[in-house]
C-alpha cells in the first residue's frame, strides 16, 4: 500500500513538474498551473487532525463534557439557541457518536463537522455553559437552571498534575537562566610572564 501511493504521489509530482515546464506563455499559464497542481494534489497541505476522545457524564446535578486531546488546541465554545458550536483552532478527529446515549437528559444528539474544524451538540434542556482548559483537555459543564452557587471546579487530579506540571516548566525555567549566566560571564585572563632562575653574583 505505502509503494502504491508512493508511485501515485511521484505521477503526481511528475504531471505537475510537465506543467510547469510548459508554462511558458506568461503569468496567465503560470496561474492556470498553480490551480492545475492545486487540483492534483489536494492533501499534501492538508494538516492532520488532532486525535481525541470525548466522554459525557452526570453528577452533582449537572452534566460534563470532557475533550481529551493529544495535543494542546485553542478552542472556543458557543451557543446558538438549543446548539452548543466548540470550535478548534486545528482539526480535530473526536467521535462524539455515542455522546447523545451517555446523558440523554441533557444532549439529544452530536456531531462533529467533516473537516474536523467544530463539534456541535444539540441540548434536550436549557442549560448554562461554564468552560474550563487545562492543557490538552477541555473541560464543558451544563449546568441546569435549578443549579445555585459557583460553577463545579477542575477534578482534584487535574489540579495536582497542572501543579507539577508548573514545577517541572519553572525548574527547566531556572536551568535555562543559570546556563545563560554561565555563558555570559567573561572569561578568566591568565597572563604567564618567563622568570631568569640563573644564580646571582656580586
Amino acid at each position: 500500500m505505502a509503494r502504491t501511493a508512493a508511485a501515485g504521489f511521484g505521477s503526481h509530482f511528475r504531471a505537475c513538474a510537465r506543467a510547469i515546464r510548459r508554462c511558458r506563455g506568461g503569468p496567465s499559464a503560470f496561474v492556470a498551473a498553480l490551480v492545475l497542481i492545486g487540483l492534483m494534489l489536494p492533501g499534501v497541505c492538508r494538516a492532520e487532525p488532532v486525535r481525541g476522545e470525548a466522554t459525557l457524564s452526570a453528577g452533582g446535578g449537572y452534566a460534563r463534557l470532557v475533550l481529551k486531546l493529544a495535543d494542546d488546541v485553542e478552542s472556543e465554545v458557543t451557543t446558538a439557541g438549543s446548539i452548543i458550536v466548540i470550535r478548534f483552532k486545528r482539526p480535530v478527529d473526536i467521535p462524539v457518536d455515542r455522546l447523545s446515549d451517555a446523558v440523554p437528559d441533557y444532549v439529544s444528539s452530536a456531531r462533529r463537522d467533516p473537516d474536523g474544524s467544530a463539534i456541535r451538540l444539540s441540548l434536550a434542556r436549557r442549560v448554562t455553559i461554564n468552560t474550563m482548559t487545562a492543557g490538552e483537555r477541555v473541560f464543558i459543564d451544563l449546568l441546569p437552571d435549578s443549579w445555585r452557587g459557583q460553577p463545579p471546579g477542575l477534578p482534584l487530579e487535574v489540579v495536582r498534575e497542572l501543579a507539577e506540571r508548573a514545577r517541572v516548566a519553572e525548574r527547566a525555567l531556572r536551568q535555562q537562566r543559570a546556563m545563560a549566566e554561565a555563558t555570559k560571564r567573561s572569561p578568566i585572563r591568565v597572563h604567564v610572564g618567563a622568570t631568569d632562575l640563573r644564580p646571582f653574583r656580586l
